[in-house]
């Protein structure tokens, strides 16, 4: 199958993210084309490029515009190629005048991939005519209902990456971390005050443990470091990360509440690296249950990471979940459906034709 998406490639946000996981499973078996925004137009807050250089089939071509309804360019050989199924991510971020313009000449089935939380105001933005659209739970069928016939939408469950077990005191090694040590470790672009509870559990448990918190910072403020914080400024890909979940004990992830619907592709990412996940009590993870240990409020919190760090059986079975989770709704199942889905709109177009 001839496949060509529309969609952020190669950074640090969940579009791109669920783009990287389907796609490069995709690209083992069908010709897949990304069509990725130039990196001079995509600047918003999301989009951090990772240190990674772009596979030989992603192309820069479109522009990202400034803001919903803005229009920019878009590489024509979006129509002039013949593919069977365009995918598109994250509509609300491309420039959908020049989408308007350019659908009618574009013969491939269309897919949309939907990640917003709420349904953008924009009118125009449903005069795009999709095939099919695909959603991660039944919160955004329901929203999507007021927009699109039922029919045509479908729950394809955000993907999670694989499971990789990894060798601690290797991972220590390699990246300069203490062997001895409990290792705390958060990663990501949230503001300083989402780190607030840990920075505080850190300080807590500084005297019952011989500790250290790693936070990998890729944007923004850094909190400053002490003798049982450090900060590294970096972002690595996945790889990377995973290198430091396997060198850590516990894996806070840091998150502020929000109003919308949301699901974190930062935790569908990490669970595979099967060490145990942190997380407040927020939208983001509302879906999910023994797959990781949400907390209330500070007590909870550091009640909690006590016990993974002391209880073994209950480490075990946090990661028992996780693994059974990942397993369940692996890249590659989420891409094989993604396939069915696309078969059946092309069988059901040739059934059209007789």
């Amino acid at each position: 199958m001839k496949i060509a998406m529309m969609s952020r490639w190669n950074a640090t946000c969940g579009i791109s993210a669920h783009a990287e996981l389907v796609g490069r499973e995709w690209v083992k078996k069908h010709n897949l084309t990304v069509f990725a925004p130039t990196l001079e137009s995509a600047k918003d807050w999301h989009h951090n490029p990772i240190e990674k250089e772009d596979e030989e089939f992603v192309i820069r071509g479109y522009e990202q515009p400034e803001s919903i309804g803005k229009t920019g360019w878009i590489d024509e050989r979006l129509w002039k190629e013949d593919y069977d199924v365009l995918v598109i991510q994250g509509l609300e971020l491309l420039p959908i005048p020049a989408l308007l313009d350019a659908f009618p000449k574009i013969e491939a089935k269309k897919v949309l991939v939907w990640h917003a939380g709420k349904l953008p105001e924009y009118e125009d933005l449903y005069k795009l005519n999709f095939d099919a659209i695909a959603c991660f739970d039944s919160r955004f069928k329901k929203i999507l209902n007021e927009k699109y016939p039922e029919e045509r939408i479908h729950i394809i469950p955000f993907p999670c990456r694989m499971v990789v077990k990894g060798d601690k005191k290797r991972a220590r090694e390699e990246l300069g971390i203490p062997g001895g040590k409990t290792i705390l470790c958060s990663f990501g672009k949230e503001p300083l005050y989402a780190y607030t509870d840990y920075l505080w559990l850190a300080n807590e448990l500084k005297e019952k443990y011989d500790l250290k918190y790693f936070v990998l910072r890729s944007y923004g403020d850094t909190p400053p470091e002490s003798e049982f914080l450090e900060v590294r400024c970096c972002r690595p890909p996945y790889e990377g990360i995973y290198q430091y979940l396997h060198a850590s004990d516990v894996f806070l992830w840091a998150k502020r509440e929000t109003d919308y619907i949301v699901v974190s592709s930062t935790v569908c990412q990490c669970l595979g690296a099967l060490t145990p996940i942190v997380a407040p009590d927020v939208r983001h993870v509302e879906q999910m249950d023994k797959e990781i240990v949400k907390y209330k409020n500070r007590g909870d919190l550091k009640d909690k990471v006590i016990r993974l760090i002391e209880e073994e059986e209950f480490k075990k079975e946090v990661l028992k979940h996780a693994e059974q989770y990942v397993r369940k709704n692996s890249a590659g199942k989420s891409a094989e459906n993604f396939i069915s889905l696309f078969e059946d709109i092309l069988i059901l177009t040739k059934n059209k034709a007789f």
